[in-house]
């Protein structure tokens, strides 16, 4: 699946879900939902890792990755940002930067 197309997937997923309130979330609302999925995903990794007891658990480490990708997914598409051109030009920089010793400790 193209990045782009799971964009499209996951607007499609969220727009089918019906809202109490009628109201869609607006781009500020699905960043404070990120942070907390990211918060999540920071439980499960701490638990993962052995860092915390299993009785502080709150999330599954592959729930929270995919709730955080869902968010991210979301705010491309809010933001109108095309991953499939964007995130190939990040790579692109990386290998660039890492060719140049940037990442050497």
């Amino acid at each position: 699946m193209e990045l782009n197309e799971a964009v499209t997937q996951a607007k499609k997923v969220v727009e089918s879900i019906p809202t109490k309130s009628g109201k869609n979330w607006d781009k500020k609302t699905r960043f404070i939902d990120l942070v907390e999925e990211v918060g999540e995903l920071a439980n499960a990794i701490l638990l993962e890792e052995g860092d915390k007891f299993e009785t502080r658990r709150r999330a599954e480490l592959i729930d929270s990755i995919c709730d955080v990708l869902m968010d991210i997914l979301l705010l491309a598409g809010d933001y109108g940002i095309d991953l499939d051109k964007e995130y190939s030009k990040v790579l692109e920089d990386i290998e660039k930067r890492n060719k140049k010793g940037e990442f050497v400790d």
